[in-house]
């Protein structure tokens, strides 16, 4: 079972957000880096490689928004 500060928790549905506009951002740099007469194997490499990192922490990030069996930790009041 993953323990997971709520306010962590009520903050990864925007990172996972921020994650997926990136990850369609490279897909975009892909598409026009196949564009050019020439495409540069060593750029399409790169960006391939970061799109599938994002791709992973997209997944990892998913699985703890909609766990059903994490545990919530409650954020401490602050005095």
């Amino acid at each position: 079972m993953t323990t997971i500060p709520a306010r962590l928790l009520n903050a990864l549905p925007e990172k996972v957000a921020r994650l997926r506009r990136r990850h369609h951002q490279l897909g975009v740099q892909i598409d026009e880096e196949l564009q050019r007469p020439m495409p540069c194997s060593v750029a399409l490499q790169r960006l391939k490689r970061q799109r599938l990192k994002l791709k992973d922490q997209i997944t990892f990030y998913s699985k703890l928004v909609g766990s059903p069996d994490r545990k919530v930790m409650p954020v401490a009041a602050h005095s």
